[in-house]
This record gives C-alpha cells, structure tokens and sequence, in this order.
C-alpha cells in the first residue's frame, strides 16, 4: 500500500471520528432542548445556599463530563485498532487505558451547622457588648422566626395570560378552561365529490349520472357545541354515457351528453363533541329548498323539498382553524347522491 493511499486511509477515519463526535453531541443538545426547562417555573431565589454548595454542584459536572471523554477515547481506540487490523493487518498490543480517573465521586463537603439559639445568643452578646453603660440589655435569646419561602396563594402567576395550578401550567385561552357558554360564529367551506345513486327510467328515456363536483358553505353562530345557521351548496353532474332520450318524431334514441346543476338553501344544524386531544366528532343536519336545471335535452327545471345530513371527524389546528373530512347525503329529486367531503371550519 502506497503512502498515497494511507493518507487517503487516514482522512477518512479522522473525517469519520469527528462526524460521529459531533452527531453525538449534536443528539445530546437535541434532548436538551426537547427536556422541559423547569427553571422558569422557579422563583427569583438563590440556587445556592452557600459556596460549598456551588463548588458541589459543578464538581459534579466535572465528574460526569470526564465520563464521557472517557468514552469517546474508548470508542476512538477500537476504531484505531479495527482500522489497522483491516488494512495494515495489525493486531493492538496495548489496552485501552481511560485518560481520566472517575473512581471517585465528589462529595458534597461537611460543615458544621449553628442552631437558631446559638445565632441568637451569639448576636444579642456582640449588641450588649457595644451597647455601652446606661443602657438595658436586650433579651439574651429570642424566638427564631419563622421564613415562608413558599408562595401562600394557591397559585402561581408566571406569564401574563397563564397560571399554573397544582404545579401544572394552564393557559386562559386553552380550550379547557374557555367558558363554553359563550356565543360564537362559524364558516365552514366543504368541497366534495358526490356520488348519485338514482336512475330515471321510463319508457322514453334513461337518465343516469356521473360522480361530479359539490361545495357547500355554511356560517351562523356556536354555543356549546351546537351550531346553528344558514347554509348552501352547489353541485354538477354529467350524465352517463348510456343515458338517452327518445325523439318523438322519429321514434330514435338520443345520448344525454349535457350536465345537471343544482342549488340548494337549507337551514343548518349540527353537534361538535370532543373525541381525542384534537379531535373531534360533529353531526349535521339541514332542511330547506332546492332548484335543478337540466339538460336533457331541452332546458328544465325540478325545484322542491330538500335535506341533508353529515357526519365525520375535525381535526383543531388551532383555536379558530380546523380541519374537517367526513359523508354527507344530499336528499333531492333528480340528483340524490352520497357525498365525500374535504373542507374548513372556522371560527370566531
């Protein structure tokens, strides 16, 4: 093997050494900053009693960041050894020894700690002694008294907008502490494919129709999961290619190529429940009014009774934005049809 290719061999091994060093250490922050950070939960107090305790804590850190030099050395060892084993054929003759001695764990230092008592009676001596003549002496001892370093409200204020209750943080604007007596507005937008189910056979014609495209959009206001307002839709479907019509005159059967559009006005209702963290549930329903115009092949119209009803899950992206997939049945004369939706709630 040419020197060439030894320091090839070499680069690569060093370039490999730090690439791991660094997606270790990279991973190690990554947990950090994932690790909930409880010292803004903290009040504005000291961390530390005294120095010793100070000095206690960062041997500490000390001690645990040795550990891990250690072994990254011990990982960079056998990688060392399993490199000259593969391409110079050498087999390690000496052991692995760590750089640092991590036997010995520190130790938080021993001191001796005055009662209130003594404090007190060591305090009043050094006040009389430079009291001077004429003037009483204070009482030699007094009663300790007593520190609250604990917060007495029952709870904890941390941010404008957030308290914490039982140690856990809650927001104002949270969907559990909302009061769910307020009155609210929705819009909600669903696209759609619908998909009609009834064919119109008689003896001069057949009029069967094609999935086709349907939208509805309904706004009005929410009160504890209820919803109730005013909503509309639109839909459009070819007809079939077997559909026909038969020509009076010459007693021959025409194809229906042209298209059906319906538009709809209905009352709506509808029930939101809570399911899952995010997810919710809703039910609807609508009653109202519809007009067809038909191409078959000359130009008509069918208008009548028309209902709805939905069912399906929303997902809360937000507080004011969700996300909504779910069937609805679209009840009329000349294009019943199921539908599959795909759209937007609202609210505000």
């Amino acid at each position: 093997m040419n020197s060439r290719s030894i320091l090839q061999s070499n680069t690569l091994l060093f370039a490999w050494v730090i690439i791991s060093f660094f997606s270790s250490l990279t991973g190690q922050s990554q947990i950090g900053r994932d690790t909930p950070s409880y010292a803004a939960e903290k009040p504005v107090v000291s961390y530390y009693e005294d120095l010793d305790d100070k000095t206690f804590y960062h041997q500490r850190r000390i001690h645990g960041m040795k550990g891990e030099l250690n072994n990254y050395s011990e990982k960079l060892h056998k990688l060392q050894a399993r490199f000259d084993q593969i391409f110079y054929g050498l087999t390690a003759e000496n052991s692995f020894t760590t750089p640092f001695d991590v036997s010995n764990q520190p130790a938080r230092p021993s001191r001796p700690r005055r009662s209130a008592f003594e404090s007190n009676a060591t305090n009043a001596a050094t006040s009389n002694a430079y009291a001077g003549p004429g003037v009483q002496a204070s009482n030699t001892f007094s009663s300790p008294q007593t520190v609250i370093t604990s917060n007495t409200l029952a709870f904890n204020v941390d941010s404008p907008g957030q308290s914490s209750s039982n140690d856990r943080p809650t927001s104002i604007f949270s969907q559990g502490s909302s009061s769910g007596g307020v009155l609210g507005t929705y819009l909600i937008v669903t696209p759609g494919v619908s998909f009609p189910h009834k064919i119109h056979k008689t003896a001069q014609s057949y009029r069967k129709y094609d999935p086709g495209f349907a939208v509805s959009l309904a706004g009005g206001f929410k009160k504890e999961g209820f919803r109730f307002g005013l909503g509309t839709s639109y839909g459009r479907n070819s007809f079939h290619e077997t559909s026909y019509n038969t020509d009076t005159v010459s007693g021959l059967k025409v194809s229906l190529s042209q298209e059906s559009e319906t538009f709809t006005v209905y009352l709506d209702l509808g029930y939101e429940f809570a399911l899952v963290g995010s997810l919710e549930g809703y039910l609807g329903t609508g009653l109202g009014y519809y007009l067809s115009h038909i191409e078959d092949p000359l130009s008509r119209d069918d208008r009548g009774f028309y209902a709805t009803g939905s069912i399906g899950l929303a997902y809360n992206f937000s507080e004011a934005f969700a996300l909504r997939l779910g069937y609805r049945y679209h009840h009329e004369e000349e294009v019943p049809a199921h539908l599959t939706e795909l759209g937007l709630d609202l609210e505000f």
